[in-house]
């Protein structure tokens, strides 16, 4: 993996509600368990000031590695909320230096019209995102796999998208993770590694490496395809272990099936 480094990052989502109140201690367990940064939802950032989460993150060696937004774009009345608050979003992620932003969405998508009106709207959210020097990246869940993979296919014919596929929510697609890895070429931005207990419906995440995910097929192309600096990210949405544990525990898988030696 010479051409490619490795970034290892930890979704702040496994700490719940209420997370933006204990930003302290969610990030001293982040890094105390090595990560070097950390994807933090807007809802969850948009009462921090930029200074003051610089400096929780410069306490702790951590940087903002990407947020995360999502909606139904085509729902105005829902996409009034944060969607219409892109622009403050942006001012947010230069004051931090954070050049990615997750978009998740497009889950009430029945039939290829409806389809067609969201990705408008996203493709020029993705524009507006790439000429303010952010690039925003769509994170899949199992939706996008249904009716012959009808939005993925669509997604990967839009190329203002870029991508950050969650690898968990492929393989409980059914989907093999390398094709749907090629398909994405020269378009992953950032990596999600998430993990489930089996395929059946709902997140039943577990730590990495315990449950069904291909992570290692993940793992491999990474190392095949990648160059540059590229953040690989564990976001596991629930755990019913203590979060440090599972944070350490998370942090040690990634770097083994990675090959990252221990700092």
């Amino acid at each position: 993996m010479a051409d490619c480094k490795v970034r290892l990052g930890c979704q702040t989502i496994s700490w719940g509600e209420g997370q933006n109140r204990r930003f302290p201690e969610v990030l001293a367990e982040i890094a105390r368990a090595g990560f070097e940064g950390v994807e933090i939802g807007w809802r969850r950032l948009a009462d921090t000031p930029p200074a003051r989460l610089r400096a929780m993150l410069a306490d702790h060696g951590l940087v903002l590695a990407a947020s995360h937004v999502g909606g139904n774009l085509a729902d105005t009345a829902q996409a009034r909320g944060e969607w219409e608050m892109l622009d403050g979003v942006l001012d947010y992620l230069g004051e931090m230096g954070t050049p990615r932003l997750m978009f998740s969405g497009l889950s009430s998508v029945t039939d290829r019209t409806g389809l067609d009106a969201e990705l408008a709207v996203l493709q020029r959210a993705a524009e507006h995102c790439r000429a303010r020097g952010v690039g925003l990246l769509y994170h899949n869940h199992d939706w996008e796999f249904r009716n012959d993979a009808m939005i993925l296919n669509a997604l990967l014919a839009a190329r203002a998208m870029e991508f950050c596929p969650d690898i968990g929510w492929v393989t409980k697609a059914g989907a093999n993770v390398t094709d749907v890895l090629c398909r994405m070429a020269g378009r992953v931005g950032a990596m999600h590694f998430k993990d489930f207990a089996d395929a059946t419906p709902g997140i039943n995440t577990v730590v990495l490496g315990t449950g069904i995910a291909a992570l290692g097929e993940a793992a491999s192309w990474v190392e095949a395809n990648v160059r540059g600096e590229f953040w690989v990210i564990a976001e596991q949405d629930r755990t019913d272990r203590p979060t440090r544990e599972m944070a350490a525990a998370n942090l040690a898988y990634m770097k083994s099936v990675l090959g990252i030696s221990a700092r």
